[in-house]
């Protein structure tokens, strides 16, 4: 399912393809034999069921974990059977709120990232440790404080590039008889966009001017969670193997990790002279923060810098380009709201809103918000793994190598907590005299309590407590950037509003890239 998004060519794609058969032969025979003793106790057709719905969890998993939530009940804990494991899933405060009380050691979210992400052969061989601690601080600081402290600075270079990008795929694309132009590949234009701005961020300048880089830096992505996908169904006695034959054909990392290395490199030599207090070139990028801000007393090496810019570039690029997609097809399928989001773009203007580091198009905010609520990018958050076994308030066990995991898709349906949950509101969550400001027509009422997109308190798209991600704030500002370069300078229309726009595969949802939209420029 996942090679409907790329083509990775010729042979290499048929390797791809019996390797993940081989992963789903080898997961079903491992099933079996380590399961003997639960199928004398139990009857087959009981676990064959159980084991048909685990595999057809890979295909519907945002449908099964709304299904067991619904039966469940509000706030109660239920299991889902997965093909290598089993999710313990929650949606209580009360019990999220344990989760990230719980120490590392025992709910690790580094574990769960490295058997979801499999670094190891995705990221050149950058294996996260399972309790990080305090080797997280330096990228975490560089997001949250240094990256959001410069947006203003930041955004109006990030805005003109990608104003000028779009412009150009746009204008390139095919044309249809009534002038419209026709972009059935718009979700590879946004990822364009997106990737470039978050190189200017990240990487600097000449760098996203890299075409080869750009290229490598586009592909990971989906490289990487192909891989990912085939060594987590693979034995380990073949995941090792298999795991360095397709990192050295779907090697965008290489690329990536070699064409950074040098540039990190010199950077390490130059803070090193700055220090001396010899002249150096200043530097305004998450690179340079990420390297002034590891440990004075342990200054991390030119591959660790790498390492983690290549971390951080899986999570920045997927779900934002993932998030603005959804958010355009609402757009089209709820036109009313594009004319009040244009008079409040137009109202406050953009040097405003690159001056506030993103915070102003509070309409545009509640948008986006609502977009995600109703289609979020995924089912669950807040992922962990038990390296120790560990008990919710409520008895509920997890053991060691299971995960939990919270029903992020289904709290957000919730009726107890938002109204009317089934409906799109696009101004749920603004303040109702912010709406009547721009309009007053009864429809565009606030729905629910005014509330960011970049809330942790109310929702769960940006994870938990202390690891709620650190670069929420930059990723919204992009996202507003985007759309509101798309609302005010195009009409949009879907061409075919019911056909089918997405598909999941486990707890993702993704946008087919076909999706055709037709765009008119604005006079």
């Amino acid at each position: 399912m996942l090679l409907n998004t790329f083509s990775t060519g010729g042979e290499t794609e048929g390797f791809v393809l019996s390797c993940l058969s081989l992963a789903i032969v080898f997961t079903l025979v491992n099933i079996v034999t380590s399961s003997r003793t639960w199928l004398v106790a139990h009857s087959p057709i009981s676990f064959l069921k159980r084991r048909a719905r685990a595999w057809l969890f890979l295909f519907q998993g945002p449908k099964i974990i709304e299904e067991e939530f619904n039966k469940a009940g509000p706030g109660k804990p239920f299991h889902i059977d997965v093909p290598e494991n089993r999710y313990v899933v929650v949606s209580s405060w009360k019990h999220i709120k344990e989760i990230d009380s719980a120490p590392d050691h025992v709910l690790s979210l580094q574990a769960a990232a490295k058997q979801l992400l499999q670094p190891k052969h995705t990221m050149s061989s950058f294996n996260w440790m399972d309790k990080r601690g305090a080797e997280g601080i330096p990228l975490i600081r560089t997001l949250r404080v240094m990256l959001t402290n410069h947006l203003p600075e930041v955004l109006p270079q990030i805005r003109r590039s990608m104003s000028a990008l779009m412009d150009n795929e746009i204008d390139s694309a095919p044309k249809l008889e009534d002038g419209k132009t026709m972009t059935p590949k718009l979700y590879h234009i946004i990822i364009k966009a997106i990737a470039h701005s978050n190189a200017l961020a990240f990487f600097g300048e000449d760098l996203a001017k890299n075409g080869k880089f750009m290229k490598a830096a586009m592909t990971f992505i989906e490289q990487t969670l192909l891989i990912a996908e085939i060594l987590r169904l693979l034995p380990q006695f073949l995941s090792e193997p298999i795991g360095k034959f397709l990192s050295n054909k779907l090697n965008s990392s290489s690329v990536i990790f070699d064409t950074l290395l040098p540039v990190a490199a010199e950077r390490v030599d130059e803070y090193a002279r700055a220090k001396l207090g010899q002249k150096v070139p200043e530097h305004k990028d998450c690179m340079q923060w990420i390297m002034e801000s590891a440990p004075r007393n342990s200054p991390w090496t030119a591959e660790r810098i790498v390492y983690e810019l290549i971390a951080l570039w899986f999570g920045s690029v997927h779900i934002t380009s993932t998030t603005v997609c959804f958010a355009i097809h609402d757009l089209c399928l709820h036109p009313e709201y594009v004319e009040p989001l244009r008079k409040e773009i137009e109202a406050t203007g953009w040097e405003t809103f690159e001056k506030s580091g993103g915070k102003c198009f509070p309409l545009l905010d509640s948008f986006m918000k609502e977009s995600a609520r109703i289609t979020p990018v995924e089912s669950v958050s807040t992922r962990r793994m038990a390296l120790e076994p560990f008990k919710l308030s409520d008895g509920t066990a997890v053991n060691p190598g299971e995960w939990i995991v919270t029903a992020a898709r289904g709290m957000a349906m919730d009726s107890s907590v938002f109204s009317k949950p089934t409906d799109f509101q696009g101004f749920r969550f603004a303040d109702p005299a912010v709406v009547a400001k721009i309009d007053s027509r009864p429809s565009f009422s606030a729905g629910d309590k005014s509330s960011d997109f970049t809330s942790i308190s109310d929702w769960q798209l940006w994870g938990t407590g202390r690891c709620a991600c650190p670069g929420r704030f930059y990723a919204t500002a992009v996202m507003k950037a985007m759309l509101g370069l798309l609302i005010a300078k195009y009409d949009m229309q879907l061409t075919d509003p019911g056909a089918a726009r997405y598909f999941a595969w486990r707890t993702f949802i993704y946008p087919f890239p076909g999706t055709k939209i037709s765009l008119t420029a604005r006079e």
